[in-house]
């Protein structure tokens, strides 16, 4: 990835080609391959990569080179959707919807040079997202419900599930999906900005990420506010509530990650105890809110000693 991002960082035509060539292979993979769980990680790796490398490169040479990167990628994926699917909307869709949080998310840490209002500026973008959502497609978990029940529909030949519990077991995925689909979203795009932070620091041989993400708190305005979206969410019992409340628990969850990374940054089994804690993290959404709710204490109880305290 470092070797990559090395030639992008060279000059405008490298930095088109490489961004250009990762987002057109992540549209064109699947349509080449056809649908798998592996052909969605790849695609989903490959998505990665072009847009930490557009963020990388809006950090270190601004706004405008990373917009030609862009305009290349859009050009490639309306090209690969009009020849292939007949549909250059949707090529400018997906451009669109890929870019335009990063471009705002990486212009936002260039200029204020704070993970702490990079995040907060993303859990923005995700409640007016949410918002959104919530106001032109309300009915939207029941337009994707017959699309599931149609995709899943070999569940109901198996003999050991009724109809009954495929039914309410498909009915549940959907409804925590439309719930869940911006948090998660919110979750790539601020991880592929840290990401494209952490490259520009080990590019430039700096410390600096490892101490401003040790040093990552929201502050206790955000949290304050942010417990009040958590008790509504739990007092009114609204799908959009509840969808906004996912959201605030995802930005107090890098808070609560930040905390464990600083308080093993000493530890002689660091490496290990990080990757466990991270699979549990994956297998188990327990350690994912105790991660959130931990992040959120810790604007109160201050857990690190060289917490970021100007975001208190």
């Amino acid at each position: 990835m470092l070797a990559l991002a090395r030639y992008s960082l060279k000059g405008p035509y490298q930095a088109a080609a490489v961004v250009g060539m990762l987002a057109i292979a992540a549209v064109f993979l699947p349509l080449l391959a056809g649908q798998s769980f592996f052909i969605a990680i790849v695609a989903t790796v490959l998505i990665v990569m072009a847009c930490a490398l557009v963020g990388l490169i809006i950090l270190t040479q601004g706004t405008v080179s990373g917009l030609k990167s862009i305009v290349v990628s859009i050009f490639g994926i309306t090209l690969v959707t009009t020849l292939v699917l007949k549909t250059p909307t949707l090529g400018i869709s997906i451009g669109l919807m890929q870019w335009l949080p990063i471009v705002i998310l990486a212009q936002t840490l260039k200029s204020t040079k704070s993970l702490t209002l990079m995040i907060f500026a993303g859990l923005v973008l995700a409640l007016v997202a949410i918002a959104i959502q919530f106001l032109i497609w309300p009915d939207l978990e029941a337009r994707l419900l017959p699309v599931f029940h149609q995709s899943l529909i070999g569940l109901y030949d198996n003999s050991t599930l009724t109809s009954e519990s495929v039914g309410e077991y498909i009915r549940l995925l959907v409804h925590w999906m439309v719930l869940l689909i911006v948090s998660t979203l919110y979750l790539l795009f601020t991880g592929i900005m840290l990401l494209s932070r952490s490259m520009q620091a080990r590019l430039a041989n700096s410390d600096g990420y490892r101490q401003e993400f040790h040093a990552l708190a929201l502050g206790k305005p955000v949290a304050f506010a942010g417990l009040i979206i958590l008790i509504t969410s739990i007092w009114l019992d609204q799908d959009w509530i509840t969808s906004m409340a996912m959201a605030v628990m995802a930005a107090f969850l890098y808070q609560g990650i930040a905390v464990v990374h600083c308080k093993l940054a000493t530890s002689k089994h660091r490496a290990l105890i990080i990757g466990i804690y991270y699979t549990l993290l994956i297998i188990f959404p327990q350690v994912v809110a105790v991660s959130s709710i931990g992040g959120m204490i810790d604007n109160w109880m201050i857990f690190r000693k060289n917490r970021n305290i100007e975001s208190t």
